[in-house]
């Protein structure tokens, strides 16, 4: 099923054919990034998922490729985002949001402490 929609293509849930786990397939259109912005973008983002390795940051799992898209098999979420709980709950208690917080915060120092800056933070 579908998860999502981004700049350069959808989330789709699936399952790992080799762990039998579920996962999160980014799949990127290549007609989607044009410009040399754009392919730099993406090419930052995957370098920086193959060496990411934290309880609290989605980690990249295979990256593949055919003449029209790129697949990003990732770490796939149970709990959902944090935005849909929201939505779902009205509003969170302030131990559950401190909870969440914290390891938002967590994953945040982190990526700073290897010198990445998020700069898209937000519930979804």
């Amino acid at each position: 099923g579908k998860l999502g929609e981004g700049t350069f293509g959808t989330v789709l849930k699936g399952v790992h054919v080799h762990v039998g786990e579920p996962v999160a397939i980014k799949v990127l259109e290549k007609s989607r990034i044009n410009t040399a912005d754009e392919i730099e973008r993406v090419g930052r983002e995957v370098q920086i998922l193959k060496s990411v390795h934290h309880a609290n940051v989605v980690r990249l799992w295979e990256l593949l490729y055919t003449r029209d898209k790129i697949y990003l098999v990732m770490e796939f979420s149970a709990a959902g985002e944090l935005f849909g709980h929201i939505v779902k709950r009205g509003r969170l208690k302030d131990d559950e949001a401190r909870f969440y917080f914290r390891q938002a915060v967590e994953g945040l120092d982190y990526l700073h402490g290897i010198e990445v800056v998020h700069r898209d933070i937000k519930p979804e």
